[in-house]
């Protein structure tokens, strides 16, 4: 049974962006209107028609359950700008009505909305067993749930007793979830949350009211997140303080399916950490690029770079993949047992010291080198897992190298985001692809957050919900 899909909140502005230097597009209200310098009349209203078919499409009940209310029906948007909330505040922008109820629209509001999952409480409770290990450096007994043996001895569990996970409303019923760990949500995921809620997407988030030390917290809270949902739901995971969603649960689940994978990857056009033997092993990642990609999932015009260039990000970004719980879960175990020591530290460095081996290297060989500060990355794990699995052609797990799902193209010029007019989708010039999340892994493209939500108001993110990112610093990473 497949999940009705999720449009975007508010109307979508149709523009024709290929000759836009990047600005700020202008947002009308109750039309869809697109530039041109000459267009026939007939063409005109097709576009406007397939617009608003994409714009009132979108499925309130899903987003009326992420705000935390079973009224799905009596939801609409208000169209007052400034009301007082429930706590007698004035709004700086717009409500949701949902029923009786008025809901401020900022993010905070749905962070406030946000409920723990039972029975991951960061506290010591008689119902969750533990382990205790004893770290090597420096004999300290250290205690952690039992499932997260292997990583016991890292410096969260010196403060910590559990990952806490918090969820919106009724996640449970999701049939895609997505997925991320922030330390502070109202820092580092509030507009990943919006973004989530716009699109009628269940998000769970693990960590909030910790500490970042490294990466290793990111992997535990997926491992924990996982074990504490029901059955085998497709889980999209990433970083929090710059990514965007642009499609439903019905889209995600369809082009997921369509892929044959259990797990996918987005692709980025370097490798990092850099693992000097990969480069020499172009059976293997070619057969991943031209016979293990994802085909035309996403495609909504012809690449510029044209069909033998089309597929550049060809190396897999951990900050952004997919893939059915199960499948996920198989992925930790697998980088649980790859796992050697680095030794040879500063005692008084107390960072967890396990770090995946690379692929087609001893354990002894990957002590030698001098990748991620020797100390764990999960890029390094994810990178060691697919070069296993190119290895083995395995078709189950892929990197999908042109974005048509997941994309993590990086500093990408704004320029090069385009506006189809036929379904309203944004993709990406030089591949021809739209994706479902965008994942914007560069510290430069961080600072053109803002940019890209104004630049195409109602997709990333709503005027109802998450458009103050235009009036603030912007997001930041965990």
């Amino acid at each position: 049974m497949r999940a009705p899909e999720a449009r975007p909140l508010l109307q979508v502005t149709v523009d024709s962006d290929d000759e836009s230097d990047g600005t700020a597009s202008t947002m009308f209200r109750g039309r869809a209107l697109r530039r041109t310098a000459c267009i026939s009349a007939a063409f005109a209203g097709l576009v406007i028609l397939a617009a608003f078919g994409f714009l009132f499409a979108h499925d309130e009940e899903r987003r009326a359950r992420a705000l935390g209310t079973g009224s799905w029906k009596e939801w609409f948007m208000s169209t007052e700008r400034h009301v007082k909330s429930a706590s007698g505040r004035d709004a700086s922008s717009k409500i949701v009505q949902l029923g009786h109820a008025g809901v401020l629209s900022p993010t905070a509001t749905l962070i406030d909305r946000l409920r723990m999952v039972p029975g991951t409480e960061n506290e010591r409770r008689g119902d969750k067993e533990t382990i205790e290990v004893k770290r090597s450096f420096d004999g300290r007994v250290m205690r952690a749930p039992k499932f997260l043996k292997k990583w016991a001895t890292a410096p969260f569990w010196e403060s910590n007793s559990y990952v806490n996970i918090h969820e919106t409303p009724n996640s449970e019923d999701g049939v895609v979830i997505v997925t991320g760990h922030a330390t502070d949500i109202s820092k580092h995921a509030s507009h990943w949350l919006a973004s989530a809620t716009h699109w009628g997407l269940p998000a769970r988030l693990s960590g909030h009211g910790t500490t970042w030390r490294n990466w290793e917290e990111k992997t535990m809270g997926l491992k924990t997140n996982l074990l504490h949902m029901n059955g085998d739901p497709v889980v999209v995971t990433s970083d929090t303080g710059d990514v965007f969603f642009t499609c439903g649960q019905e889209e995600l689940l369809k082009r997921f399916e369509a892929s044959g994978a259990d797990i996918i990857a987005s692709g980025e056009t370097q490798l990092y950490p850099e693992i000097k033997k990969y480069f020499n092993m172009r059976e293997h990642t070619d057969w991943q690029n031209v016979k293990n990609n994802i085909g035309k999932i996403g495609k909504v015009k012809e690449a510029a770079l044209g069909a033998e260039l089309a597929r550049p990000y060809r190396w897999a970004n951990a900050g952004l993949l997919m893939g059915r719980k199960s499948a996920l879960l198989r992925y930790i175990d697998f980088v649980e047992k790859s796992f050697f020591e680095n030794d040879g530290l500063s005692q008084t460095d107390t960072r967890f010291r396990y770090a995946c081996t690379p692929f087609n290297h001893t354990k002894e060989e990957a002590k030698d080198l001098d990748i991620a500060a020797k100390f764990y990355d999960d890029q390094l794990c994810l990178n060691a897992y697919a070069m296993n699995r190119a290895a083995a052609r395995d078709k189950s797990f892929k990197i999908d190298s042109d974005g048509g799902i997941l994309h993590s193209p990086g500093g990408i010029d704004l320029r090069n985001m385009l506006r189809d007019p036929v379904t309203g989708r944004v993709y990406n010039k030089d591949t021809g692809k739209a994706p479902c999340v965008w994942h914007f892994n560069n510290p430069e493209a961080k600072k053109k957050l803002k940019l890209v939500v104004q630049r195409f108001p109602n997709y990333f993110v709503s005027e109802a919900v998450g458009a103050e990112i235009v009036n603030s610093a912007g997001p930041s990473s965990s």
